[in-house]
C-alpha cells in the first residue's frame, strides 16, 4: 500500500500545484489546441490544461495549497519566472487567447515536465531570443547549439536551474529538462497519437478552471520513479489497466477536488476494471475501521456473480485456477462443502482492506446472514481462544474476492454482527476488538468526519489515506529526494494535509472518478488553538464569557481543583480564586457587571476583579442542589437557590427574603428554578421529581401546584415560554421519563401529548432554534439529537452521533434570539456545534471535553473554549 499513499499524497498535489501556479496568468481560449498536444512525447503520465480567464487567475491567486506542495524555495523561483519572463510584453501578446498544456514525464530520478504554449503567429529564433532577453534583468539566454540556434538555455538568477526553450510549428516549448525538450523537438520520438488527443479533447470541460489528464498505461513507470521497492497493493490492482482519465477541478480553498470520467480500452486486464460493470453501492465498512487506520481500500459489489466470473477469468489467465479448483475438489470430499455453492453465496456487498499505523493489516468482509455464515465457516475453520477462528485452507478469500485479499492466505478471523474481520496475526484481531469496543473508530474522529463530508456516499471503489497515520509509511516508501521534500515541515506543507481519497463508480465502460485532498491551514477553523491557558486540572464546569469593561470581555473557568480562573481575551491571567467545591449551574453577570456563582455551600457575588461585594460570600443554611437563579428588575435583585426540596431566597446584599422562610416542596427540585413575568405577575417556578410544578409569586406566595397523574418519574428541567406576558398563551413544558410532553399554561390549564418515542434517559429542553413564534422541542436520546416544532410536532432536524452523548446539550444564544446547539460525545470526546438549520458549524467536530463555550469573545469573532485530556484551556477561533 505504500505506493498508493505516495501517488496520492505526494505526486498528485505537487504536479497539479506546479502547473496551475506556474501558468494561471497565461492559458488560452481554445485556439491551436491540437498543435500543442501533438508535440508531447507519448510517455507522458499526466497532462494539465487550462484557459486564460481573469476569473481563473483570481481563483488561483494566493492559493495556499500550492506553496505547501511546491515548497518555499520552488514557489519563490516560479514566482520570479512568472512575473518577469512570462509577462514580457511581446510574449504576452503572442500567447493571448491560447491554451496551456503541461505534460509530466517520469524521468530517471524525478518528475520532469514539458510546457507547450501556442502563439498566435510564428516567431523566428532571433525574435524569440530577443523577446526573452527583454523579459527582465538577470535572464541570460544562450543558444545550446550556436550553429543551428533552435534551443536556448536561460540562465536565471537566485540559483534557479536553467530553463530550456524553443519554438516548433507555432508552439513555444519549455522545460527544465534538456533531454525532455530534445525529445519533444525530435520528430522521430513517438508523440501522443491522434486517438489519444481526441480522447483528451472529449474529456475537456470549458467550465472547469483546470483539467487533469491521466494516461493509465504510464502509471507503472511513474511509480518506479517515486518509490523504493515493489509496488503496493493498490498499484497491483492497476496492472494491465489501459485507457485515460479526464478529471476537472472543483475549486475549494481548503482542498484539491477533481472529478470526471476514467475510460478503459477494450484490452484492459486490470483487476480494478472488473468494477466498471458494477453499480455504485453505499459503503459502510468505514464505520468499523480503527482510529489508527493509515490507509483503507473498500469495494462495493452490486452483482457478485458477475464480479466473481471476472475474477475466475483473471485467475485462469494467470494459470492459477486449476490448482485452486483441485483444492476445492478436496474440500468437497472433506469436510463435504462446495465452495462455489455454499461459501460464495454467503458474501455480502462490501469488503475492505486496511493498513494500520503500526503496519498491521485488516480485512473486513460483509456477509449476508451472520447465523448462516457462522454455520458455513465453522466447517472449514479451527476455533481459537477469544471467539477467534482460523481458516483451514489457503486462498479461499483470494478466490472469492481476488487481488486485494491475496495476502490473507489463511487468516485468523472473528465475526462481528454481519462482518467477518480477518488478520494474519491474532494480536491484530485482539487490538481491533478492544478499539471497537471502546468506540475508537476512524469514522468518529473529528478529522475524518470533516473529510467524509466531501466524499460521495456510494461508490464501487474507495481509497483513503490518513496523512498523519501513514506519515512514516509514506516517508519510508519514497526515494530519498522525494522523502526529503515530504518530511521538510519548515519549507513544505505536506504535513498540513489531513488526507487523500480516490472514489470510483462504475459506468459500464469505465468509471466516474473523484479525487480529494484536504488541506488544513493554520487559519482553518478549529485546526490550531489561538492560545492555550494552563489550568490545575480539566474544566469542571462550563466556562463563561463576560463583560470586563465597556470595550472588552474576559473568561471565567473553573478547573477540577476548584480554582476559578479569570482569563483575558488574549489568554493572559487576570486573577484566580480557590472555591470550596465545584460551581453549580450557570455563571451570572448582573447589570452592574457584578458576577454571581454558586457552590453547594456558598453563594458568591464579586466584581470583575474578583473582589467580593458587601454581604458576600454567603454561607448557605442548606446544601444547594443547583445554581442560583437571578431575578433582576432595575435595582430589585433577588437570588433563588434550590436545596433538594427547599427554596432559599436572598436579596442583593445576601439577606434572606421575607415570605420564603422554610419553603419546602414535595420531591426534589429538578435543576434550577425558573422566572417568568406573565400577566403582571412575577413567577418563580419549580419542578420536582415527584411530577409537580410549583408556581410562586416573587414574594413567596404559592399560586398553584400542578400534578402529573401518571406514575412515571420526572428527570428533565422545566422550560418556560412567556408569550409576551399573555397568560393563556404562555406555558411551561417538560417531559416525564416515558417521554410524554406535559404543558401547563399560566391560566393553569394542563395538556399532554407524545412527540416521538424516547427511553427513560432522554433529555428535553424547549429553546428558540429557528426563530419561530414558539420555542422548538429539543430531545437527545441514545446518541441522537432531534428538534421538533412545538405547534405541530414536525421535525426541524435530526443528527445521529452513532455513540452515547457525554452530557446534556448546551444552547448558545445568537443576536436574533435563536440558538445554536452544542453537543459533546462520550468515548471519543468530540464537540459538535449546530447552526440553526441543523448543519454542523464549519470546523466541527473538535476534540474536547463536555464543558465548553461557543460564541463571541472580542472583535466579533466566534471562539470555542474547551479542555481535553490535559490541564489546558484551549481557545479556537471560528
Amino acid at each position: 500500500m505504500r505506493s498508493t499513499i505516495i501517488i496520492t499524497s505526494v505526486l498528485f498535489a505537487a504536479v497539479i500545484a506546479a502547473a496551475v501556479f506556474y501558468f494561471s496568468d497565461l492559458g488560452g481560449g481554445g485556439q491551436s489546441k491540437q498543435k500543442a498536444l501533438a508535440l508531447i512525447p507519448d510517455d507522458a503520465v499526466f497532462l494539465t490544461a487550462f484557459d486564460n480567464d481573469p476569473v481563473v487567475a483570481e481563483i488561483f491567486t494566493g492559493f495556499e495549497l500550492f506553496q505547501a506542495v511546491l515548497g518555499d524555495d520552488h514557489y519563490r523561483r516560479l514566482t520570479y519566472i512568472r512575473q518577469t519572463m512570462l509577462r514580457q510584453e511581446q510574449l504576452a501578446s503572442l500567447t493571448a487567447g491560447q491554451e496551456i498544456v503541461v505534460a509530466f514525464h517520469a524521468g530517471g530520478s524525478g518528475i520532469d515536465y514539458l510546457i507547450a504554449l501556442p502563439v498566435t503567429e510564428r516567431l523566428s529564433p532571433r525574435a524569440l531570443f530577443e523577446a526573452i532577453s527583454a523579459a527582465g534583468a538577470g535572464i541570460e539566454p544562450q543558444w545550446v547549439d550556436s550553429v543551428n540556434r533552435k534551443v536556448m538555455r536561460l540562465h536565471l538568477p537566485e540559483n534557479i536551474p536553467p530553463l530550456y526553450v524553443t519554438e516548433v510549428d507555432g508552439v513555444l516549448l519549455a522545460s527544465f529538462s534538456e533531454e525532455l525538450l530534445d525529445r519533444a523537438v525530435d520528430k522521430k520520438t513517438p508523440k501522443l497519437t491522434a486517438e489519444t488527443i481526441q480522447h483528451f479533447r472529449r474529456g475537456s470541460n470549458e467550465n472547469a478552471p483546470l483539467t487533469w489528464y491521466i494516461n493509465h498505461n504510464r502509471l507503472g513507470k511513474l511509480t518506479h520513479t517515486l518509490t523504493r521497492g515493489k509496488p503496493g497493493n493498490f498499484l497491483r490492482l492497476l496492472e494491465g489497466m489501459t485507457g485515460f482519465s479526464a478529471l476537472h477541478m472543483n475549486f475549494r480553498s481548503d482542498a484539491f477536488m477533481f472529478s470526471g470520467n476514467s475510460d478503459l480500452t477494450a484490452d484492459t486486464s486490470a483487476y480494478l476494471s472488473l468494477y466498471a460493470q458494477q453499480r455504485p453501492v453505499e459503503q459502510s465498512l468505514k464505520n468499523l475501521l480503527p482510529a489508527n487506520t493509515a490507509i483503507y481500500i473498500s469495494f462495493g459489489i452490486s452483482d457478485f456473480a458477475a464480479l466473481h466470473g471476472g475474477i475466475a477469468d483473471l485467475l485462469a489467465r494467470r494459470d492459477e485456477i486449476s490448482q485452486i479448483r483441485e483444492q476445492h475438489r478436496l474440500i468437497r470430499q472433506s469436510p463435504g462443502m462446495s465452495i462455489q455453492g455454499e461459501l460464495l453465496p454467503e458474501w455480502g456487498n462490501e469488503f475492505a482492506v486496511a493498513e494500520l499505523s503500526n503496519g498491521e493489516e485488516l480485512a473486513i468482509i460483509e456477509v449476508r446472514d451472520s447465523l448462516s455464515f457462522a454455520r458455513t465457516i465453522q466447517r472449514i475453520s479451527t476455533p481459537y481462544p477469544q471467539n477467534m477462528h482460523r481458516l483451514n485452507h489457503s486462498n479461499l478469500l483470494y478466490y472469492s474476492f481476488g487481488d486485494p485479499l491475496k495476502s490473507f492466505t489463511r487468516p485468523y478471523f472473528t465475526v462481528l454482527g454481519n462482518y467477518m474481520i480477518c488478520a494474519n496475526h491474532t494480536r491484530t484481531l485482539q487490538q481491533f476488538e478492544a478499539e471497537y469496543t471502546a468506540g475508537k473508530t476512524l469514522a468518529t474522529t473529528p478529522g475524518y468526519r470533516n473529510f467524509e463530508a466531501m466524499q460521495a456516499n456510494k461508490s464501487n471503489f474507495t481509497l483513503f489515506v490518513s496523512n498523519e497515520n501513514a506519515a512514516r509509511t509514506i516517508a519510508r516508501g519514497l526515494r530519498p529526494n522525494f522523502e526529503a521534500a515530504y518530511t521538510d515541515e519548515a519549507h513544505y506543507g505536506y504535513h498540513n494535509f489531513y488526507g487523500w481519497s480516490v472514489q470510483m463508480s462504475g459506468t459500464g465502460n469505465g468509471f466516474f472518478t473523484h479525487v480529494y485532498g484536504q488541506y488544513i491551514a493554520e487559519t482553518t477553523p478549529g485546526a490550531t488553538p489561538a492560545w492555550t491557558f494552563t489550568l490545575n486540572g480539566r474544566l469542571s464546569s462550563v466556562p463563561a464569557v463576560l463583560a470586563y469593561d465597556d470595550t472588552s470581555r474576559f473568561i471565567l473557568a473553573q478547573d477540577a481543583s476548584h480554582i476559578l480562573h479569570a482569563i483575558a481575551a488574549d489568554g493572559q491571567k487576570l486573577w484566580n480564586a480557590q472555591l470550596p467545591g465545584p460551581l453549580l449551574g450557570e455563571i451570572h453577570q448582573l447589570a452592574d457587571s457584578s458576577i454571581v456563582v454558586t457552590t453547594a455551600t456558598r453563594l458568591y457575588r464579586f466584581d470583575v476583579h474578583g473582589d467580593p461585594l458587601p454581604g458576600f460570600s454567603l454561607p448557605l443554611p442548606y446544601q444547594a442542589s443547583h445554581g442560583a437563579t437571578v431575578s433582576e428588575n432595575a435595582n430589585d435583585v433577588r437570588f433563588f437557590i434550590p436545596a433538594k426540596n427547599r427554596i432559599m431566597a436572598y436579596d442583593a446584599r445576601g439577606k434572606p427574603l421575607q415570605g420564603w422562610e422554610n419553603k419546602t416542596l414535595t420531591g426534589a427540585i429538578l435543576f434550577d428554578l425558573k422566572t417568568a413575568d406573565v400577566g403582571n405577575v412575577s413567577y418563580i417556578i419549580a419542578a420536582t421529581d415527584a411530577g409537580r410544578r410549583y408556581f410562586f409569586q416573587d414574594n413567596g406566595r404559592q399560586v398553584s401546584v400542578q400534578e402529573n397523574g401518571a406514575p412515571e418519574a420526572w428527570r428533565n428541567p422545566v422550560s418556560v415560554y412567556t408569550a409576551g406576558g399573555q397568560p393563556e398563551h404562555a406555558w411551561t413544558a417538560t417531559t416525564d421519563t416515558s417521554g410524554r410532553l406535559f404543558v401547563t399554561a399560566f391560566d393553569f390549564v394542563q395538556s399532554d401529548k407524545s412527540v416521538g418515542q424516547w427511553t427513560t434517559q432522554h433529555t428535553f429542553d424547549a429553546v428558540n432554534i429557528e426563530g419561530a413564534s414558539t420555542p422548538e422541542l429539543v430531545f437527545t436520546d441514545e446518541g441522537q439529537l432531534s428538534v421538533y416544532r412545538y405547534e405541530d410536532g414536525s421535525p426541524v432536524y435530526h443528527y445521529d452521533f452513532k455513540r452515547q452523548l457525554a452530557s446534556r446539550p448546551q444552547f448558545f444564544r445568537l443576536a436574533d434570539g435563536t440558538h445554536r446547539i452544542g453537543i459533546a460525545t462520550g468515548g471519543n470526546q468530540l464537540i459538535y456545534v449546530f447552526n440553526t438549520d441543523g448543519t454542523v458549524v464549519k470546523g466541527f467536530p473538535v476534540s474536547g471535553s463536555p464543558y465548553f463555550y461557543y460564541g463571541l469573545l472580542n472583535g466579533g469573532q466566534h471562539v470555542l473554549l474547551c479542555s481535553k485530556n490535559d490541564r489546558n484551556l484551549y481557545c479556537y477561533r471560528f
